[in-house]
C-alpha cells in the first residue's frame, strides 16, 4: 500500500470519528490509549496528549465502576475478546453520564492484535428511563401486594361472618 493510500485511509478514519455521535479511542495491544477524537476531548476536558496511557480513562469513571471496567477490559486484553460494559464517565462539568463502552482488537495476518478500536455511546437517557421503568414497576408491585393484602383481610372476615 503507498503512503498516499494510507494517508486516505487516515483521513477518512479521522473523517469517520468525527463524524459519529460517539467517543472514539484507540490502543495498542497492551491497552495503552493512543488515540482519542474530538468528542472525547469536548467531554472530558482532557487533550489527546493528557489522555494518553493505560489508566488515565479508568480515573474518569465513577469510583462504582472503575473495579468491574479494569476486569473487564483487562480480560479483553489477555484474551482479545470483543470489549463490552456499561460505566458512568466523568464530565469536564462535574457530572457523571452513563456509557456503553465497546472495542474490538484489528488482528494481523499472524492472529496477533494490533490495535484496539473503541467507542463510548452516550447512553444516559436510556439508562434514566430504565431506573425510572424500574422504579415504577416496583411501586407497582407493592400497591398490588398491599391490595391482595386488603383482599385478604376482606375474605378472611366475610368467612368469619358466615361462619358465626
Amino acid at each position: 500500500m503507498s503512503s498516499v493510500d494510507t494517508q486516505f485511509n487516515a483521513q477518512q478514519f479521522r473523517f469517520l470519528a468525527e463524524l459519529i455521535p460517539q467517543l472514539v479511542w484507540i490502543t495498542d495491544p497492551a491497552g495503552y490509549h493512543t488515540y482519542f477524537n474530538q468528542r472525547w476531548i469536548d467531554y472530558t476536558g482532557y487533550t489527546v496528549e493528557q489522555s494518553r496511557g493505560s489508566e488515565m480513562w479508568n480515573n474518569l469513571l465513577h469510583p462504582d465502576d472503575r473495579q468491574r471496567a479494569r476486569e473487564r477490559w483487562g480480560h479483553s486484553l489477555a484474551t482479545g475478546e470483543f470489549y463490552e460494559i456499561e460505566y458512568r464517565f466523568l464530565s469536564k462539568d462535574g457530572s457523571y453520564r452513563w456509557f456503553l463502552g465497546q472495542a474490538l482488537p484489528r488482528i494481523d495476518e499472524q492472529g496477533n492484535i494490533e490495535q484496539w478500536f473503541g467507542t463510548c455511546t452516550d447512553i444516559h437517557e436510556q439508562k434514566q428511563l430504565q431506573q425510572r421503568l424500574e422504579s415504577a414497576y416496583a411501586d407497582l408491585e407493592m400497591k398490588v401486594t398491599f391490595r391482595n393484602l386488603e383482599l385478604e383481610r376482606e375474605v378472611q372476615s366475610l368467612r368469619q361472618r358466615l361462619g358465626e
